[in-house]
């Protein structure tokens, strides 16, 4: 298995995940299939997908691994020093930060907020995670309580 492939084809398809969402929130939810999509956290599914076959790969053998663990810093550290690891890791990171930018996107909509206030909140999402995650919670403060659904 050529995991540089598979890197780079989980990037593109996280990236292209992060255009049907803004896609969606600007109007695209017209669309069932891309309504649906988002709704139903399709994209990050499929990523988690790739991840859990690269964490099972590397935790089997399938992949290179290495003798490290998440006891300590130097145990992670020395833990993705192998590219299974590594790519597993990396995935998770793609995964999750697109599940999380699909349920503030979700909330966001539902009160109405401009995609000119959550293209930032992505954008914090998408490159430091936890970042865009309370700008999404301190914008959500100030836009108020939306209805029954996704509170993110």
């Amino acid at each position: 298995m050529n995991l540089e492939i598979v890197f780079s084809t989980a990037n593109m398809a996280a990236s292209l995940g992060w255009i049907l969402l803004i896609v969606w929130y600007a109007g695209g939810h017209r669309w069932s299939i891309l309504d649906a999509a988002v709704r139903q956290y399709w994209w990050p599914l499929a990523l988690a997908v790739v991840y859990t076959i690269a964490i099972t790969a590397t935790m089997t053998g399938i992949l290179p691994s290495s003798d490290g663990g998440f006891g300590s810093i130097k145990g992670v550290r020395t833990l993705f020093e192998s590219d299974g690891a590594l790519l597993a890791g990396w995935v998770h990171y793609l995964a999750f930060d697109l599940f999380v930018g699909i349920g503030v996107g979700q909330s966001a909509k539902q009160r109405g907020i401009s995609i000119w206030l959550m293209l930032p909140v992505w954008f914090f999402v998408f490159m430091f995670g936890p970042v865009g995650y309370v700008l999404w919670r301190l914008i959500r403060i100030r836009a108020g309580k939306a209805g029954d659904g996704v509170q993110l």
